[in-house]
């Protein structure tokens, strides 16, 4: 028999009964062997070492995540660490006349304009712009700009066709620039753009023009904004895609950082539950969040986005009893891209555009089909089934850097498992409650006024500022130049106001009084010699000193007041102010999340606007008895403090609730929209929200690097064991705090002092409720003057007045009054008919505790 050869290694075996045995073949029973047996301890010896190196050795790998929508893959199944976050600011030499929710400084040659608030990129309309002749160009634009020369600008706009027969295109009318994008789509806003590098000084204006072929043709524009950058940015814009250049020049309103940036990584089933799908046709059953009963007429939609152009993806869902058919189009509803019909489960892969996708479920008939586990994954297999699990990294803060050159940026980094920022620069909302008094010289047809040391640590002259109109406030000669700011290195800012805000003559040197009254959005005005409407028009002086002195809103309807106006109003911006720190300070960052990888593919989203976990007070609708968040319809105790787009988490007593409806983008005024059944509320619950913003801002890349090996996932592991077990002892002791909460003594202001040691000082806690108790006997000082102020967190959300016990002289006893403000300011206010001395005391010992500021 021939010879054998061993089982394992392949070794030849000598044949014992063949006759040849007697003849020892060394070649083949020893050299042969000892190869064999070499091969595989080398072999052996290379799997040995791999796994070595997992798990001895740490390995990670480096990714960035660049803004927008990208697709990710990842060799391990792995958490996301942050190496790299940095600011970025745009400011928009338009302010907010771009904005096209109102015509304004916008003009057009040869066109009539005219807003229109169904048709809109952002904000609360567009500019409808309409050619008044048959042949000829016809556009809104925007004058009296000036570019420098030596300097790099680009334009860009939103604008949707209409019927023009020529393309739309954004133009400086000075020539000789390039429109590197033009848009006729009739589907959807466009991103339009144009750039600038004059070589000298140049008036011009901005115009989003077209050329009629006949009278009446029309198109959109909205989102016009003009921002300088640098060189090496100008030089780039030839070489980018229409997608990226719309991602790094978004429309903002004036100046605006990045702002609360954001890193989600979609979960493999990008379908969320039955009752969180996008909208409804018919009355479709939802029987639970992965079940659905739906026939021909009564269908679900969910319009699914963001998705990577050019990427396939495959949709499945298990189809119950009757047929049931799953169709895929584009956003808004087009011609049927693919579609899968039958019973059983039901798939269908296609291949994604430029728009958002909508899945939809339904029947082929009257009779009820049960459609089960909806799945939607990257690539053209169906996988099995998950229920949709995110995973995000989520930034409240601001980070600022220099608008043209991005120098000097704010910067993220992370310590012992928590982030930090490394801030730069500083905002300021310079409104009528600072300490606002007559500047050091001012010129005809403007006042300077300043608030001393304001700004502390600020770098001289690094000032970028915006008027209650968005328009720009730029570092200037604030003594001679209106609309112009300064900032000192001993941290006063000053403001130029011209007299066309104030209402102020040359002759009036405004008090204090009415500098705040400014910054609260008001001009000062004779009511004895105008009217309201008049005076809010009106670009020269109003007011003189005589007469009758009123105030009338700044922005809006003319109404006015005879008092000195102490708040803003509804619809009125304050000033803002930007300026640069001469030593950075270093801040812990507000977060929530941990960005992990899936093994493969992943989808991720990076972005900016994110508001985590906002607290709401849901609303029921008397009729129909649904529940509501955000619906603008109804209560404004249901709607969120800022515009929403999209509506990503609601969560009852902290943890996630899925039994809502959400209705994302824009659905009423307030924008998106969220529902749910009397049955699955609880009135006695919190709810909070987390969102993401209609108003836009820069966004940049997160860079970072996950682990690659089993040896990094353990370290990471360990170290996040470590730090997690830190913080949680960190809240543990913050809690036993906040369950035996100590008396805080105030400093107190305006002559006031404690009554006598051996009373009771003026104090006040927090308890574990929340609620603020103040006690104490004081002396007076000063009446009607702030006679200590409480610190945030420690504030009432509306002001409060309430009634004490006190005395005048010492012996006769009387009722006072006290008032608490929101900002924290408590004052003891006079009472007619009664005085109070420094021989009298005050005792707060009676006043209610109150719930504090959110």
């Amino acid at each position: 028999m021939a010879s054998e050869k061993t089982p394992n290694l392949g070794l030849n075996q000598i044949d014992r009964t063949s006759p040849k045995t007697t003849y020892f073949d060394l070649e083949k029973y020893l050299d042969q062997n000892w190869r064999a047996v070499d091969k595989f301890a080398g072999g052996v010896n290379d799997s040995v070492n791999e796994i070595k190196k997992r798990l001895d050795t740490t390995e990670r790998k480096a990714v960035t995540l660049e803004p927008g929508i990208q697709i990710v893959h990842a060799e391990k199944a792995a958490p996301f660490s942050l190496t790299g976050l940095s600011g970025r600011t745009l400011v928009n030499l338009l302010g907010r006349a771009g904005s096209c929710d109102r015509i304004g400084s916008l003009l057009g040659w040869e066109a009539d304009l005219a807003v229109d608030t169904s048709n809109k990129a952002q904000g609360t309309g567009s500019i409808k712009v309409t050619a008044k002749n048959a042949s000829g160009v016809y556009n809104v634009y925007s004058t009296g700009l000036k570019l420098t020369g030596g300097r790099y600008y680009i334009a860009l706009a939103e604008v949707k066709n209409i019927n023009a027969s020529n393309n739309i295109y954004v133009n400086f009318s000075t020539g000789g620039n390039k429109a590197l994008k033009q848009s006729k789509d009739q589907s959807r806003f466009v991103t339009i753009y144009t750039k600038c590098a004059p070589t000298n000084d140049i008036a011009m204006n901005l115009e989003v023009t077209s050329i009629s072929t006949a009278t009446g043709q029309a198109f959109y524009a909205d989102a016009i904004r003009l921002y300088e950058i640098n060189a090496s940015d100008y030089a780039a814009l030839d070489s980018m895609t229409a997608e990226q250049v719309a991602i790094k020049y978004p429309y903002v309103d004036s100046i605006m950082p990045v702002r609360n940036p954001y890193a989600i990584r979609y979960g493999e089933n990008m379908l969320p539950s039955f009752f969180e799908w996008s909208a409804k046709q018919g009355t479709p059953t939802i029987v639970d969040e992965k079940s659905i009963t739906v026939t021909l007429d009564n269908k679900i939609v969910h319009t699914v986005s963001p998705l990577v152009p050019g990427q396939k993806y495959t949709v499945s869902v298990q189809s119950g009893g009757a047929t049931g058919r799953v169709t895929v189009t584009d956003d808004p509803e087009s011609d049927i891209i693919v579609e899968a019909v039958g019973s059983g489960l039901l798939s269908a892969t296609f291949t994604a555009t430029s728009q958002a996708a909508n899945i939809r479920l339904l029947g082929t008939s009257s009779t009820a089909v049960t459609m089960t586990k909806p799945m939607l994954n990257i690539g053209s297999t169906v996988k099995p089934f998950k229920p949709r699990e995110d995973s995000m990294l989520a930034l409240q803060t601001d980070l600022y850097a220099d608008p043209v050159t991005g120098d000097n940026a704010d910067t993220v980094f992370e310590r012992d498992g928590q982030y930090f920022k490394a801030k730069k620069w500083q905002g300021l909302t310079l409104d009528g409650g600072k300490a606002w008094v007559l500047g050091d010289s001012s010129a005809a047809g403007l006042r300077q006024v300043k608030v001393v040391g304001l700004a502390p640590g600020a770098i001289a002259g690094s000032g970028i500022g915006t008027k209650f109109d968005g328009k720009l406030l730029p570092q200037g000669n604030t003594g001679s130049n209106p609309d112009t700011n300064a900032v000192t290195a001993a941290g006063d800012v000053y403001i130029a106001i011209p007299i066309a805000d104030s209402g102020w003559a040359d002759s009036y040197f405004p008090n204090s009084d009415d500098i705040k009254a400014y910054f609260y959005g008001y001009k000062a005005y004779d009511a004895n010699t105008i009217t309201p409407a008049n005076a809010q028009a009106s670009t020269t002086a109003t007011w003189n000193g005589t007469g009758t002195k009123y105030w009338v809103q700044r922005i809006g309807l003319p109404n006015f007041t005879q008092s000195v106006p102490q708040q803003a109003y509804a619809g009125y911006t304050p000033h803002q102010l930007v300026y640069q720190l001469a030593t950075p300070a270093v801040e812990p960052i507000i977060l929530e999340g941990q960005l992990s990888f899936n093994e493969g593919d992943n989808l991720v989203e990076v972005g900016t606007g994110i508001v985590l976990r906002e607290r709401n007070e849901t609303y029921q609708q008397p009729v129909e008895k649904l529940w509501n968040i955000n619906n603008a319809n109804y209560t404004a105790t249901a709607w969120l403090k800022q515009k929403a787009s999209d509506i990503l988490a609601i969560y009852k007593n902290g943890e996630r609730d899925h039994a809502w409806m959400i209705t994302n983008r824009i659905v009423t005024s307030a924008g998106a929209l969220a529902q749910q059944y009397d049955a699955d509320h609880d009135a006695g619950s919190s709810y909070s929200v987390t969102y993401l913003t209609f108003e836009r801002s820069p966004v940049v890349s997160f860079k970072g690097n996950y682990a690659a090996n089993e040896k990094t996932l353990l370290s990471d592991l360990v170290d996040s064991v470590q730090q997690n077990t830190a913080r949680v002892s960190v809240l543990e002791n913050k809690k036993a705090d906040k369950d035996n909460p100590t008396w805080l003594t105030p400093t107190l202001l305006n002559g006031w002092t404690n009554r006598a040691p051996d009373l009771s000082q003026i104090s006040y806690l927090k308890d574990s409720a929340g609620y603020v108790h103040i006690k104490g006997v004081a002396k007076p000082g000063a009446l009607n003057t702030s006679m200590f102020h409480l610190p945030a967190g420690y504030r009432p959300s509306l002001s409060i007045v309430a009634v004490v016990a006190a005395n005048t002289d010492n012996a006769h006893d009387v009722m006072g009054r006290i008032n608490i403000g929101a900002n924290g300011n408590v004052a003891m206010v006079p009472v007619v008919g009664i005085t109070i001395t420094d021989t009298g005391w005050v005792s707060l010992d009676s006043l209610p505790p109150f719930l504090a500021e959110k």
